[in-house]
């Protein structure tokens, strides 16, 4: 899921918000955000962030909600039965925020049921429970609707009910069940992620149980359009009014279960999958948006082409992947047909990401958000790393750390789901989550990390099911070999980021001495145990060398076979940190004749040695190199007028040896 946050579609979208939104609703719709990528055009915009600070208002319904709901899983019996199947009946009119109909559920006892609960807000309203063609006894309060079963039902024994019901939803989360307009046309959308949808249907909203099939019918006015999960069986029109029938045939999540009633304009295009099958990409969309939205639209195509080759082959084979436009400042990946309020590529990438990584292998449990929205956020940099040339991936990965460090603490791990903002915040479940991704990549390498991924999907414990951070380590520790345990309790447990400080030197044998400090920014990690890439170069060449780093001041040494002006860390990008320094050497006791002064100095300096001054070197303090002269004498005083003040190193080169100092420029 992400929102939108560039420069013009924000204003349309907060235009929109005002049109639509009820007061407390209107805040949380714009202020809420979560990790952006935007178009190719925007990149350099990538991060720019909705702050999100949702109204305290509707943070503490949603609290109050996530309370009543754990406080309530052994009462509502959850675990008592296992769903199989929804038959939906929907009547919906885009104008009215409003909705009717009946859900008929198949489910098959898991222990002696007497009582069958579903979750259902207050504020709708039952008018029936029907158990074979009879209706029976319920009670319907505190967000729970409990049904009295006529008779026990055994465990191992399946059996029915059908829930009539209407009313008004709520809209708490982000929007769960909204009316709004595009071009002065009405449109009913839908976005239940993640405590959302009992506010507008009985249903089992837990993530223990998916749902094995459903069948969608929604009753509307015969000019609309309804977009839903699934495949679409049929439209029939009888006079005024249509009748919309979706197919769904793969397990699937409460949340993921949606729909969007409007006028719709309609086109579709066609991936390959590496099965030699193609699949339907179709897509619902304004009709005043229609022309712009298939040039975007259409990047779909490679991406989905993209996944299928790094990962496996789209996970909804049977149906189709499709976008429905709706009335949100972003985009919420619902099982096989993303509802889109832009078609940023970023947005495009991340939404289909989720199919995978989200939907088909779905979060566990609330503190493992990551599972979605780090794999989905990832991707997306996948997407730019393969794609347009590799142009943006380093503008990617930049700007997550950017994010990312913009404050010294923060844990992947998500200890408190009561908070929807805290689920879903930008920095650390999308932005921070993918680097952890990334940095795992790195740590295990390219082969282990994507075997590993596939494995995972893979899975028959976990596909179409649900999955824990757990699940992922094993399959990326059984594919690498690695002990994942340090990794992850620094990375995932644990908050905030190293910095790090590299100090080097060089002898006329071309040998180099690396020395790796390291500092964190959170007290809950003393340090980040992190192999460490370093690039050497000179004008001429350059090398990479990576570094086992597993404690504060270790010391390497290498030999690049050349002699080296310039040494950068991390220059790909693979680590999260902060306020790195690179520094040339330290100063060689061995060579006390050697007097540089004065320093501090205003613009001159004064080199004299016991031999000859054959170079010198000058670096500022992050490693570049500002200037080299040869003095081919024994004294030498150097003008560095022109540099602004600050820290430079001076590296001086003798008949033999190489000394280095650090001199303080006022």
């Amino acid at each position: 899921m992400q929102v939108l946050t560039s420069r013009t579609t924000l204003l349309l979208t907060i235009k929109a918000l005002v049109n639509f939104m009820p007061k407390a609703q209107k805040i949380l719709g714009f202020i809420i955000g979560f990790f952006l990528i935007l178009s190719p055009a925007e990149a350099q915009d990538i991060t720019k962030q909705i702050k999100q600070n949702h109204a305290e208002k509707v943070c503490a319904h949603t609290r109050l909600q996530h309370q009543s709901m754990e406080k309530n899983v052994k009462a509502t019996g959850w675990s008592a039965y296992d769903l199989i199947y929804h038959r939906i009946n929907w009547n919906i009119d885009p104008a009215v925020k409003a909705i009717s109909g009946s859900v008929f559920s198949i489910f098959e006892a898991k222990q002696q049921l007497d009582t069958l609960t579903f979750d259902l807000h207050d504020n709708m309203t039952v008018d029936s429970v029907v158990y074979q063609q009879s209706v029976i006894n319920y009670t319907h309060q505190n967000d729970k609707l409990f049904i009295q079963m006529p008779q026990t039902v055994a465990p191992g024994q399946k059996d029915s009910v059908t829930v009539y019901y209407h009313g008004s939803p709520g809209g708490s989360g982000f929007g769960s069940f909204m009316q709004s307009t595009h071009d002065n046309i009405p449109i009913i959308w839908t976005l239940s992620e993640p405590y959302g949808a009992s506010e507008w249907w009985p249903c089992k909203n837990t993530l223990k149980d998916k749902i094995d099939s459903m069948d969608i019918f929604v009753h509307t006015q015969a000019q609309y359009k309804a977009a839903s999960n699934g495949i679409l069986v049929d439209e029939t029109v009888n006079g005024q009014q249509k009748t919309v029938h979706w197919k769904h045939r793969y397990p699937i999540t409460t949340y993921l279960v949606a729909v969007a009633v409007t006028e719709y304009a309609e086109f579709a295009d066609y991936a390959m999958l590496n099965s030699g099958d193609s699949i339907k990409i179709l897509n619902y969309v304004y009709p005043e948006d229609s022309a712009a939205i298939r040039q975007q639209a259409a990047a779909t195509v490679d991406v989905m082409e993209l996944f299928n080759d790094l990962f496996m082959d789209y996970p909804f084979p049977e149906e189709k992947y499709g976008h429905a436009q709706f009335g949100w400042g972003g985009g919420m990946e619902h099982q096989t047909m993303s509802f889109m309020g832009t078609f940023n590529f970023g947005i495009v990438a991340h939404e289909l990401a989720h199919q995978w990584f989200g939907n088909m292998v779905t979060l566990d449990n609330w503190p493992d958000i990551w599972l979605n929205e780090g794999f989905a956020t990832y991707l997306t940099g996948l997407s730019y790393e393969h794609m347009f040339n590799g142009k943006y991936w380093g503008i990617w990965k930049e700007n997550q750390i950017k994010q990312i460090t913009s404050k010294p603490g923060g844990s992947v791990y998500c200890n408190d789901t009561t908070d929807v903002s805290r689920i879903f915040d930008s920095r650390l479940s999308y932005a921070k989550g993918a680097m952890v991704l990334h940095m795992l990549r790195w740590k295990i390498g390219d082969t282990a990390f994507y075997n590993g991924v596939r494995n995972y999907l893979n899975d028959p414990l976990l596909a179409y099911d649900y999955a824990t951070t757990a699940d992922l380590k094993y399959h990326l520790e059984q594919s690498s070999g690695a002990n994942l345990d340090e990794f992850l309790n620094d990375w995932f447990y644990g908050e905030g980021y190293p910095s790090y400080s590299i100090t080097w030197t060089q002898n006329s044998a071309n040998e180099m001495v690396l020395k790796v400090d390291q500092t964190t920014s959170h007290s809950s990690v003393s340090f980040f145990e992190m192999p460490v890439q370093i690039k050497m170069k000179n004008s001429s060449q350059d090398t990479l060398v990576r570094l086992d780093h597993t404690h504060d001041g270790q010391t390497f040494t290498v030999n690049p076979g050349f002699t080296v002006d310039s040494v950068f860390f991390d220059p790909n990008n693979w680590i999260v940190s902060a306020n790195d320094q690179v520094m040339v050497g330290v100063d060689n006791p061995k060579e006390n004749n050697i007097r540089i002064y004065p320093n501090p100095a205003q613009d001159m300096v004064n080199i004299e040695g016991r031999r000859e001054i054959m170079k010198v070197e000058v670096f500022r303090e992050d490693g570049i190199k500002m200037d080299e002269v040869n003095p081919q004498k024994n004294s030498y005083r150097y003008n560095f007028s022109e540099f602004i003040k600050g820290v430079y190193f001076f590296r001086i080169t003798f008949s033999k040896g190489v000394v280095s100092r650090k001199i303080v420029k006022l």
